[in-house]
C-alpha cells in the first residue's frame, strides 16, 4: 500500500449475496474453534505459505479486531443454508490509488474446489468496482498453485510478472516464485461482456 497521507475511509459493513453463498463483515462473535484450526490444515496453510500454527478462538477474535474495516477488511464467506462460514476475503484498499489487494482461503475443506469461488466472483467484483468505485484489484499466487493461477487467467486477470525465488516457504524453506496479478475496472467490464450473458455466473473450472 502507498505510505502517502490517505484519505478517510467510512467503516463498512459489507452485504454481498451471492446465491447459495454471501458475504459480510465478520466480527468478534464470528470467532471460533473451527476457525483457529483452519489455521493448522496443512493444505490450507501451503496454500497461505503461512506457518502452521494452532490458534485459539480468543487469537482468531482478536485477529478480526485487527480489521479497521475501513481501508483493512475482513470479510467472510458464508453458505446460505445453514449460515456456516466457509472462508475470507482480506481486502486491503489504497483510497489514493484506488486500488485493492484481495487474498482469499476457503477453509472448510469439503467446499474447497467446489465452486464456491466461481459463484462469489461476479458479486464481489462488482461490488467493489461499482458500488465503491474502485479502479484496480491487485493479487499474488505462488507459482505452483496453478489452480488458483488458472481461476485468475480464466476470470480476467493480467498476469503482470513473475518473481524468481521471492518468497521463503514455510514448510521446508525452498525459495519460491511469486506471480503477481492485476485487474482494472475497465478490464474487468469487457470480461464480464465477452463472458457473461444476462447475469449469468462464470463457468465451472
Amino acid at each position: 500500500m502507498s505510505g502517502r497521507s490517505q484519505p478517510k475511509l467510512p467503516k463498512k459493513t459489507v452485504r454481498i449475496d451471492a446465491g447459495d453463498y454471501y458475504m459480510r463483515t465478520v466480527t468478534a462473535a464470528d470467532a471460533s474453534d473451527r476457525w483457529a484450526a483452519w489455521m493448522a490444515d496443512p493444505e490450507a496453510v501451503a496454500m497461505l505459505n503461512a506457518p502452521a500454527q494452532t490458534l485459539t478462538k480468543v487469537q482468531v477474535a482478536d485477529y478480526i479486531k485487527s480489521f479497521d474495516q475501513r481501508a483493512h477488511m475482513l470479510i467472510g464467506i458464508f453458505a446460505t443454508a445453514g449460515d456456516t462460514l466457509l472462508g475470507f476475503l482480506r481486502v486491503d484498499i489504497d483510497p489514493a490509488l484506488g486500488r485493492f489487494l484481495v487474498s482469499m482461503l476457503i477453509g472448510e475443506p469439503e467446499y474447497r474446489n467446489k465452486g464456491v469461488t466461481n459463484a462469489i466472483t461476479v458479486p464481489f467484483r462488482d461490488y467493489f468496482f461499482e458500488t465503491l468505485g474502485l479502479k484496480v484489484m491487485l493479487a499474488t499466487a505462488l507459482s505452483h498453485n496453478k489452480a488458483i493461477i488458472h481461476y485468475l487467467i480464466r476470470s480476467g486477470w493480467h498476469l503482470d510478472r513473475t518473481i524468481p525465488r521471492h518468497v521463503k516457504s514455510h514448510g521446508d524453506g525452498a525459495m519460491l516464485d511469486l506471480c503477481f496479478f492485476s485487474q482494472t475496472r475497465e478490464a474487468w467490464r469487457a470480461w464480464k461482456q465477452a463472458n457473461l450473458p444476462a447475469g449469468a455466473q462464470p463457468p465451472p473450472p
